[in-house]
């Protein structure tokens, strides 16, 4: 790893600093610098660098010798969720949606081969564990699917891929072939079901909610605990989900 050279700011050491802050968002623990270092694969002094361009803007903090996302990070969040106008349609359809159903209904905004938690809508009784605002998940798995379904067959094949190695919540391997396999009869029934896919207390619906040309900007799904959830009941809310996406798709451009 070779330090970088001295100058004035590039897009390279916006790249790094960004990079970094990245790293330290994916980890699920503060991050000690080498750890940092080996993650995003820079010398130790250009890291150091990026964290004190982060730190002065309060995005990365330190404490204990390990650094973490700071709180000015929430603050970007809360950017995004009062001007992006998906979400902001997305609550009153979603309270709607819950409402007839019965079950928590959450809207998931792809972000590259990952979703992203935006928001979400209670229902009864509630999930166990209730994925936090923010989180993301890998597009192979759950109701991430369906996004992956509307992919063009070179992304679809991506996402594919890095299902291998890969285990569902019960720590089972997944398997490349069958992951194509569901992906397909995604793309031809329009909808997923999962049980214990990926969480082992979660069953779950989801549909895709499309942009102006089609493409899926987001899942919408609906779920409940699995021990109260069918499949039946399930596929008996797949014409109300498919109608509160409706409601979403096409009309909003989503940046």
């Amino acid at each position: 790893m070779a330090a970088e050279s001295s100058g004035q700011p590039t897009v390279r050491s916006v790249e790094r600093a960004l990079d970094v802050l990245e790293a330290l968002e994916r980890s699920d623990t503060p991050l000690r610098l080498v750890d940092l270092c080996r993650l995003v694969d820079l010398h130790p002094a250009t890291v150091l660098r990026s964290l004190a361009v982060l730190q002065r803007r309060g995005l990365v903090v330190t404490e204990n010798q390990t650094y973490r996302l700071g709180v000015a990070v929430l603050r970007m969040a809360h950017g995004f969720l009062v001007n992006d106008q998906l979400t902001q349609r997305a609550r009153p359809v979603m309270q709607s949606l819950t409402s007839v159903t019965g079950l928590t209904s959450s809207l998931y905004v792809r972000s590259g081969f990952e979703r992203v938690l935006a928001v979400r809508v209670d229902g009864s009784p509630q999930l166990h564990y209730q994925v936090p605002i923010g989180r993301w998940f890998p597009l192979y798995v759950g109701s991430g699917k369906v996004i992956a379904a509307h992919l063009p067959k070179d992304e679809r094949e991506a996402v594919v891929a890095m299902s291998e190695g890969c285990v569902n919540a019960s720590g089972e391997p997944l398997d490349p072939e069958r992951v194509r396999r569901e992906l397909d009869d995604i793309d031809r029934d329009g909808h997923s079901l999962t049980i214990g896919e990926r969480d082992v207390a979660v069953a779950a619906a989801a549909v895709a909610v499309t942009g102006p040309t089609g493409e899926a900007l987001a899942a919408l799904s609906l779920s409940g605990p699995s021990e109260h959830t069918s499949q039946d009941r399930l596929r008996q809310a797949v014409p109300e989900l498919r109608r509160a996406a409706s409601a979403l798709s096409g009309r909003h451009p989503h940046s």
